[in-house]
């Protein structure tokens, strides 16, 4: 499968995601604690780490420890992160439709740091693909965030 059918299909999922969390959290629906839902995820992402190990079998050249060490610390971002949305999902004057674009700027830092860390810079006709996408990105952002 291509990186970007993968990307498009990891996109639908994010955004049932992001609808499941307003289902969740919101006093109209299950009314759930943000905390045992967050709980719940870290199952589920347990799960997918099972399931992972079992489809990408480890070699003796893989890096299993320094995979497992760094993979806290990005789940605790990832977490935190989660934790904000769901702050203010729970929120009840909150709607999904204005928040998820303004957490998808998020974008952007990935854009960035692609850049800075790993030397990723668009060169040609690309940049100007990619710098006029990010343009659009704060732009969407800003004019569906705003009341």
């Amino acid at each position: 499968m291509n990186w970007f059918l993968t990307g498009i299909i990891a996109s639908l999922l994010y955004g049932v995601c992001a609808a499941s969390f307003k289902f969740v959290l919101s006093e109209k629906y299950l009314h759930a604690s943000p905390s045992w839902a967050l709980i719940g995820m870290g199952l589920g992402w347990s799960i997918c780490g099972i399931i992972g190990a079992r489809m990408w079998q480890s070699s003796a050249g893989e890096s299993t420890l320094a995979g497992l060490g760094w993979g806290i610390p990005v789940g605790l971002l990832n977490g935190v992160a989660t934790l904000m949305i769901m702050r203010a999902i729970s929120v009840p004057t909150t709607n999904v439709s204005q928040l998820v674009p303004i957490y998808n700027t998020n974008t952007l830092v990935a854009f960035v740091l692609g850049i800075l860390l790993f030397r990723e810079l668009p060169i040609g006709p690309d940049l100007y693909r990619n710098l006029a996408g990010a343009v659009l990105i704060v732009l969407g952002s800003v004019l569906i965030g705003m009341k």
